[in-house]
């Protein structure tokens, strides 16, 4: 557990300037985010605004080194393209300075898209930005990964096997996918990673976009209808937008909360994802017209890619795929249920995550 106390001490030291304020902001599965705001100018960063609320971002878990240099460098590249991202202000490598890698970054205004409050409260925001949500996301896919050096962004599917560096993201991601199965191991999923692999060919090559992999209305912030910005960009590549789009059409239709119960795997929560996901493919689709047969594809590459990240934290541990230890509390029973009938419908394949108890990595 992080001492916010002790953070502040290590930061104000290393921006030589005594800080007003800070508290923890947010924990996810790789990071935690702090508040913070500075009393003085700082000496070492002189163009962090004093007084008013920053954000900083501590990558946390196996591959923090990377995640955080990824992160910062497509967010820097997107604020200076004028996409709306924080704006970065210092990326720091060196464990020394706090004891891991960190980015102090703008603090955007408004919140998440959806924000667990109260059931009128989340409806009402995600309603009103939800048009915006999905224009921004098809504003993303419409830049050209050639211009203002996006093409040059760490990619986050790293080859394995036979996939080159080079190889289209589809073929990265299979590969990812049938080590995961193998490794885990994961046999519930083999049959249906054997039929998307066939199918592979017909839809390995369609033109490059940047891709963010993990969009979805936790990462957008929001402020009434508009869109302020969107954050966590450790999962960015470049490659077909339908994988894209078929992951945030997965996620839509598969996080499940165990708190509130409105959010659980009931009657409730799945209508409410299953309004929200239906509703997420005509507006895509409008703004950025879509192959079907080839998104329908995506949808059950998305599902699998998903799902044995989540069968690897229970077969091997979080660390095991770059997360913190805390990560797997948010790999529930609901969660994993869904996705296992989501990814079975998408693929035509029985599939199934064996319950597990973690095994050395």
């Amino acid at each position: 557990m992080l001492d916010p106390r002790d953070i502040a001490q290590r930061l104000s030291a290393y921006l030589d300037a005594p800080i007003a304020r800070l508290s923890i902001l947010a924990s996810g599965w790789e990071t935690t985010v702090f508040e913070f705001t500075l009393e003085a100018a700082s000496k070492s960063c002189a163009s962090i605004p004093v007084g008013i609320p920053m954000v900083l971002r501590f990558y946390q878990g196996s591959a923090a080194d990377a995640k955080g240099a990824r992160e910062h460098t497509t967010i820097d590249r997107l604020f200076a393209a004028d996409y709306p991202v924080p704006r970065p202000y210092v990326f720091e490598a060196d464990h020394r300075a706090l004891g891991a890698p960190f980015l102090i970054m703008q603090r955007l205004a408004g919140g998440p898209l959806f924000a667990v409050r109260s059931f009128p409260s989340a409806f009402k925001t995600f309603s009103m930005a939800f048009f915006s949500f999905v224009r921004t996301q098809s504003r993303l896919h419409k830049l050209d990964p050639a211009g203002a050096g996006l093409r040059e962004i760490p990619r986050a599917y790293a080859p394995i096997g036979d996939a080159a560096a080079d190889s289209p993201l589809l073929d990265r991601v299979l590969a990812i996918i049938a080590n995961r199965v193998e490794t885990g191991p994961l046999p519930g999923l083999r049959e249906a990673l054997n039929l998307v692999t066939e199918r592979a060919p017909k839809f390995r090559h369609n033109p490059d976009s940047l891709v963010h992999m993990d969009y979805h209305p936790r990462n957008v912030m929001v402020q009434g209808v508009s869109v302020t910005g969107v954050i966590d960009w450790v999962n960015t590549d470049v490659g077909d937008r339908h994988l894209d789009a078929a992951m945030t059409a997965v996620i839509l239709s598969s996080s499940a909360l165990e708190n509130p119960r409105w959010m659980r795997d009931n009657i409730a929560g799945n209508g409410l994802r299953a309004s929200f996901a239906a509703l997420y493919l005509p507006l895509y689709h409008a703004m950025a017209p879509m192959e079907f047969e080839r998104f329908r594809y995506c949808q059950a590459v998305a599902a699998l890619l998903r799902l044995s990240m989540m069968g690897m934290m229970r077969a091997r541990g979080p660390e095991a795929v770059g997360f913190r230890r805390e990560a797997i509390d948010e790999v529930t029973p609901g969660v994993v249920r869904l996705l296992s009938r989501y990814a079975t419908r998408k693929s035509g394949a029985s599939v199934r995550l064996e319950a597990v108890a973690p095994q050395p990595a």
